[in-house]
């Protein structure tokens, strides 16, 4: 009962102070009369009901249904025969001339009235380039929307795989605005990279989080662009049908205003000398920020992350670092998900570029080996793909694998494009002989897939078969056993026997684990609810690894200040729970974080006394 009132007073909290300076980049404020600036905005056009049953004929450059007049742009909708539809207005869409990756958009705009209106300020993805490439894998942001027949409410809503109008779970909340159809309102989000706020004249009324798992809840990590419409019947404007005496009728726009965040972090890094191979790599960085923290700094060795330091001196230590040609970065982050990436560095272990782990040191075995992480060496050394490109397009686009973003447990990337005789290498580092157990996360739309699996050349598995799992995103794991591992350094070779199924990753378990325990392992990344909640000392924090991995358990204050640091290391797989201790805070809102190099889960928590 009182998370549902927690997240109703987190969202009507006023516009805070964050850690972000905003610059404007972009704007219209609609100066020069008659047609709009068509260096800042298309026309989205046609009359075939816009998949919502709407009754509108978008038209393009007819000043009738879209102009500038007295300093306004007036998107203008008119009872008339048209093209085969009875009403005409106007769709104007800044795509391609005006598109966003995070920042602050606003728009300051008066509502039309009248039973059948459906005016809206939205945003859509410019490339649609996550799960089918269609809506609403891809997203929607709906800045503002307002139904003719609910006068005077405001409704924030945003579209995803997970959450969308198909299955009744879109995200989003209202807000009463009596004056809507009568004055001029500010209507804006904030769009970070942990979260969007959606806002009328600076009140927040809805705050939609990155959950951190990924494309599927949360796609708005590319440019997305806006769109401005007046739309007449739907079926939600028309829902209580059309009152032919309002037309004409207009949606009124005084400016629209886009503003980037400039206080990023600020972040150094010079590669160190070289390590002998089989040595220890000794990684340093320095990182800065004008206003805030600095939350975290990512060492990189590509695409993957090495290792995350939360505490200035930034350092982290690769050690086993096999001779290979290998490209380093550093990515610093604040708390409220800015980041900044230093430019890369080459680093050269040992004699030439041979077959090398990825993230520099062998995987250790047992654990869990990421299928994107196979070596480099390129195609016929560390890979063979049968086409050249990465066609799924998400990481090492210089490589020839195919890898998406994966809706599996803690987001991350999968190996996707399978087909015979492809295969992947991975160096690995034996820890103790014994007899292992192979386990395969795998998801097939159809039957007939299988792999092998070799170590040193030598078929270890045979062929095993992938079921049909439900479709490419739909995971399961796949296990065979009795597979003889000597300690030491090994090349595992992962063969496509026959294709069309995706991998996320594998792993090897010593098969004196038993079945029981194994159950009892959580088989996700999850952040739980604290309890108790609300509190006034203390509450309990649990979490779940699916893996073990390094983790930290981060409380933030409504600032964005960090204000406890509950977990920082290298954390086994499973659930654990952390105690945190609130007594030296004021009472307020509170969000604990759990972040692991590939996902972070972000939660609300109220202290009162």
């Amino acid at each position: 009962m009182f998370r549902c009132t927690l997240f109703i007073l987190l969202i009507l909290l006023p516009h805070a102070a964050h850690a972000q300076v905003w610059e404007l980049v972009w704007s219209d404020e609609f100066e020069t009369e008659g047609l709009p600036d068509p260096a800042r905005w298309s026309y989205d056009v046609g009359g075939d009901g816009w998949g919502n049953q709407e009754l509108q004929y978008y038209t393009e450059n007819r000043t009738e249904n879209a102009r500038i007049e007295g300093g306004v742009l007036i998107i203008e909708a008119h009872k008339e025969p048209f093209k085969g539809n009875q009403y005409t207005s106007a769709r104007l869409v800044s795509r391609g001339k005006g598109d966003w990756a995070y920042g602050r958009i606003e728009v300051r705009a008066k509502l039309p009235s009248g039973r059948g209106t459906w005016p809206a300020i939205w945003m859509l993805p410019t490339d649609w380039i996550y799960g089918d490439g269609g809506w609403p894998d891809n997203g929607e942001i709906d800045i503002m929307e307002h139904v003719g027949h609910d006068p005077g409410r405001i409704h924030g809503t945003v579209h995803t795989h997970a959450y969308n109008q198909i299955l009744g779970t879109q995200k989003g909340s209202s807000i009463p605005i009596s004056t809507a159809t009568e004055a001029f309102h500010v209507y804006a989000i904030e769009w970070t990279p942990l979260q969007i706020d959606f806002s009328v004249d600076d009140t927040i009324f809805f705050r939609y989080f990155n959950e951190g798992t990924g494309w599927t809840t949360w796609p708005f990590d590319h440019p997305f662009h806006l769109l401005l419409n007046l739309a007449i019947g739907g079926t939600w404007g028309g829902a209580e049908g059309v009152d032919d005496t309002i037309f004409p009728t207009r949606l009124e726009v005084d400016y629209v205003r886009v503003y980037a965040n400039t206080a990023l972090p600020e972040v150094t890094f010079t590669p160190p000398p070289a390590p002998e191979p089989g040595g220890t790599l000794a990684l340093e960085a320095e990182a800065s920020i004008i206003q805030g923290e600095i939350a975290e700094v990512a060492f990189l060795q590509g695409d993957g992350v090495l290792g995350i330091d939360t505490e200035a001196p930034y350092a982290w230590t690769v050690a086993n670092a096999q001779a290979g040609c290998y490209r380093l970065a550093v990515r610093a982050t604040d708390a409220l998900g800015w980041s900044t990436t230093s430019p890369a560095s080459d680093l050269i272990i040992g004699e030439g570029c041979p077959q090398a782990p990825y993230l520099i040191a062998p995987h250790p075995v047992p654990g869990r080996i990421e299928a994107e992480y196979f070596d480099l060496g390129g195609p016929g050394v560390g890979y063979l793909d049968l086409d050249a490109q990465n066609l799924g397009g998400a990481m090492r686009t210089d490589e020839g694998v195919d890898l998406d973003d994966t809706a599996d447990e803690g987001g991350g990337h999968h190996v996707t494009g399978t087909t015979s005789r492809e295969w992947l290498q991975y160096t690995v580092d034996v820890q103790t002989s014994g007899t292992y157990a192979l386990e395969a996360r795998v998801a097939s739309a159809t039957e007939g897939g299988a792999f092998s699996v070799e170590v040193d050349g030598v078929d270890v598995t045979g062929e095993v078969a992938v079921p049909a799992t439900g479709g490419d995103q739909s995971w399961q794991t796949v296990t065979t056993g009795g597979i003889t591992l000597d300690a030491g350094l090994h090349v595992v070779r992962f063969r496509i026997e026959n294709g069309g199924f995706n991998l996320n990753y594998f792993s090897f378990t010593p098969e004196s684990a038993t079945p029981v325990e194994r159950e009892e392992k959580p088989g996700g990344f999850a952040l739980e609810d604290n309890f108790p909640e609300p509190f006034s000392s203390t509450t309990r924090i649990a979490f779940s690894l699916s893996r073990a991995t390094f983790a930290t358990l981060t409380v933030f204050n409504v600032h964005g200040r960090r204000v406890a640091t509950l977990i920082d290391g290298r954390q086994a797989a499973g659930r654990q729970v952390a105690l945190f201790d609130a007594s030296a805070l004021p009472s307020g809102l509170y969000f604990y974080r759990l972040a692991t190099p590939s996902a972070q889960l972000v939660r609300p928590m109220m202290v009162l006394r």
